[in-house]
């Protein structure tokens, strides 16, 4: 019975430490489980992320004026946006946007065209009602993406926000206000409350082997617990055959 008496101590000692996290653990995870993966990122607020090429691109800037005009040129890619053709040029510079019909860079886009791109990639039909040029001291939301971003935002139910590349007019991210909350718990159920990244932190860990040693705790007394209703109930079974 010693060994109930320690295993119940540390079991209790150990819970009042870790009993809050263990309970936002579940409440956490309870929320991450019954909310859809689908939703969280956003797919019904996009559209055209994939947009073929114009059929009738007309005559293009030949792609070897762009290789003499930048330097490093790492790779050149033509897509498509709002229905016109563009190069995507990639140097050790970073990136730059090109009207594949006159040759004329874009990039960096101003916050006008941020908007009419977002609005380009929204599926609901409200306009965009800000945008913001992101450089510095970016929001939690954005993790560790690359600046500058132009974030844009929508005043719908959903609190939408799409990040914008200026430098290629590329849909980066999009979040909204539930995402925010999944976010969050995400937070609390690994316990990164600056990064909301790192599934390795220190706290993490310690409070992890705690609870696992409370949990262990628990099942021996689990055990002793059966053991001594077996034992009464035996007694008590010898007892009513005396009688």
């Amino acid at each position: 019975m010693r060994s109930a008496s320690i295993a119940r101590k540390v079991h209790k000692w150990l819970f009042l430490f870790v009993g809050v996290q263990a309970l936002l653990w579940t409440l956490s995870g309870v929320c991450m489980v019954v909310m859809d993966l689908d939703f969280i990122h956003g797919d019904h607020l996009v559209k055209n992320l994939r947009e073929p090429l114009p059929t009738e691109q007309g005559t293009l800037a030949p792609t070897q004026s762009l290789l003499e005009r930048y330097s490093g040129v790492k790779s050149i890619q033509l897509k498509a946006l709002q229905g016109n053709p563009y190069y995507v040029v990639n140097t050790g510079e970073g990136a730059h946007l090109i009207d594949a019909r006159s040759g004329r860079q874009v990039s960096p886009i101003d916050g006008d065209r941020a908007r009419a791109l977002a609005e380009h990639y929204y599926t609901g039909s409200l306009p965009a009602v800000s945008a913001e040029l992101i450089t510095d001291n970016p929001p939690t939301e954005l993790q560790s993406r690359a600046l500058p971003l132009w974030r844009v935002n929508f005043d719908d139910r959903y609190g939408t926000s799409f990040y914008v590349d200026p430098d290629t007019g590329a849909l980066v991210t999009r979040r909204h206000n539930y995402w925010r909350a999944f976010d969050f718990f995400w937070m609390l159920h690994i316990m990164d409350y600056e990064e909301r990244a790192d599934i390795h932190n220190p706290l993490l860990l310690v409070i992890s082997i705690v609870s696992l040693t409370g949990v262990l705790a628990g099942l021996i007394l689990l055990f002793y617990s059966f053991a001594r209703r077996e034992k009464a109930a035996g007694t008590a079974a010898t007892a009513g055959g005396a009688q």
